[in-house]
């Protein structure tokens, strides 16, 4: 495994000239040490979670139960038929007085808030901790538990996530190592987003998954305390451990740049399902066609193999906006529920 890149004092101009046009994993050191949150978390359980009531708007939301086990993965079940958590909405009130109770176990079960949007959930929080890496009009999200794992799973987003109380670590490896950590199926995961079955990929079992080993070569660490921030690309596979026993608290935030004035960026994992469903099925030799086929029509044919075009006569190949964007959008509803 190799350490991370890191970055003391990041700006937002030297975060869009030199982290965004990477597109390799950084850790923004003190990014968010200036935060009223990040202080309170550094207060200690109770006037971290005394500060967050606050703002509480009573809200019910979403959490993860697990039972505690060396792993404390909130992952598949080792038959893979289920998943080994129980999902609840709990407001915070009753979430926050369980987190309590667990602080005084010696293995409390995982307990966790998932991605609760911070503006409807604990309004108000996000003025009040605001990161200026960013524009004011990417909505945080907010994680908090006590020790827990989230197993490698990757975001079709940019991921800028900020430590406000406990201590994480970041395990991360680049696309590519998709054929070696054992993925789940895309329409089946503990969560939204496409995971692997293993929980830890740092206890894999090695008789199980033998290619864990290979991918942890390629593997990024980073731990990251109160105030330090991390950017996660699109598609860069990421394990997420929550260390400290009592409270752990994550603000993060997923956004994609237009990709036309008034053109959605949304349809990358919905085009890997509808792929999914349309070739997998078909034999050897006609799937290597499409791959061939996509390997044009979607990641090629740029700059001198579109020459023998015209600009205005480029159609897909050329600039999508919103209006063409949405006429195809309809055409292709119109294909699939024909």
């Amino acid at each position: 495994m190799q350490p991370m890149k890191e970055i003391q004092a990041i700006t937002r101009e030297r975060f869009e000239r030199e982290v965004l046009p990477g597109c390799e994993p950084v850790v923004l050191r003190g990014a968010a040490a200036h935060w009223p949150l990040v202080a309170q978390g550094r207060a200690g359980l109770e006037p971290c979670l005394h500060y967050l009531m606050g703002f509480d708007g009573g809200q019910p939301v979403d959490a993860l139960l697990a039972r505690p086990d060396s792993t404390r993965a909130f992952s598949y079940r080792p038959d893979l038929a289920g998943f080994n958590f129980m999902h609840d909405q709990r407001p915070f009130a009753a979430l926050f007085e369980q987190l309590w109770r667990y602080s005084h176990f010696p293995e409390p079960p995982s307990l966790a808030v998932q991605s609760a949007l911070v503006s409807q959930a604990l309004p108000g929080l996000e003025r009040a901790n605001a990161l200026p890496l960013l524009d004011a009009a990417v909505a945080p999200r907010i994680w908090i538990g006590n020790r827990a794992t989230v197993p490698a799973h990757f975001d079709d987003s940019h991921n800028l996530a900020c430590v406000a109380a406990g201590q994480r670590r970041f395990t991360l490896l680049p696309p590519a190592c998709a054929p070696l950590l054992y993925l789940g199926p895309p329409d089946y995961a503990p969560t939204p987003a496409p995971m692997s079955v293993v929980p830890d990929l740092h206890r894999a079992d090695p008789a199980r998954f033998p290619r864990v080993a290979e991918a942890l070569l390629q593997a990024q660490v980073a731990e990251l305390a109160p105030g330090d921030a991390i950017y996660i690309p699109p598609l860069w596979f990421h394990q997420v451990e929550a260390l400290a026993p009592q409270l752990n608290i994550l603000m993060n935030y997923w956004w994609r740049p237009e990709a036309a004035p008034g053109r959605p960026d949304d349809l990358h994992l919905a085009a890997l399902r509808l792929a999914m469903l349309a070739l997998r099925h078909l034999p050897d030799g006609e799937r290597d066609g499409w791959q061939a086929l996509f390997g044009h029509y979607v990641f090629g044919a740029r700059d001198d193999a579109l020459a023998h075009l015209p600009a205005d006569q480029r159609h897909l190949f050329g600039p999508v906006d919103a209006e063409r964007d949405a006429a195809e959008r309809r055409q292709l509803i119109d294909m699939l529920t024909r």
